[in-house]
């Protein structure tokens, strides 16, 4: 009897083991950018201006980051807002080499919104085997007046 329990604990076992494996590759992402514990990641900053068609510089401006093929509605990664002058900065952190896309929703109802997807490019000269460095990008958005989309 000891025999057949220690068997049926032993086969239990192996069932469990062999549907927790299962479940964690269900749990996989379908994107082609997989992020788990141990990818390698890298700092990085973009940075620029928002001003209107004619020049004037648009404060209070939402800049979100966030991944180039994911609703930016939906799963931003990173949310500033420009300045009194139209600047602004996004330092955040990025997983492995990849693009991200930059989103500009100004606070005045009169301007489009824009965005520009920007390959982040890291510089290699601090990197190691889960640092890939740093990259550095600029992105200026000159916003067009909403009238002049439906002409």
């Amino acid at each position: 009897m000891k025999l057949i329990n220690l068997k049926l604990s032993s086969l239990l076992t192996s069932i469990c083991s062999a549907l927790l494996s299962l479940l964690g590759f269900s749990c996989s992402s379908p994107s082609e950018i997989l992020l788990m514990y141990g990818m390698p990641t890298g700092d990085f900053e973009i940075k620029g201006s928002v001003t209107s068609e004619e020049g004037k510089a648009v404060a209070d401006a939402e800049i979100r980051v966030t991944s180039s093929d994911a609703p930016s509605e939906i799963c931003s990664f990173m949310t500033v807002a420009t300045d009194t002058e139209g600047q602004y900065i996004a330092k955040g952190e990025s997983f492995g080499d990849r693009e991200v896309k930059v989103v500009c929703i100004p606070s005045s109802p009169e301007l489009e919104a824009d965005s520009v997807i920007v390959k982040l490019n890291y510089n290699k000269e601090n990197a190691s085997t889960w640092y890939k460095g740093e990259a550095e990008a600029t992105v200026d958005f000159k916003l067009k007046p909403k009238d002049s989309i439906k002409q």
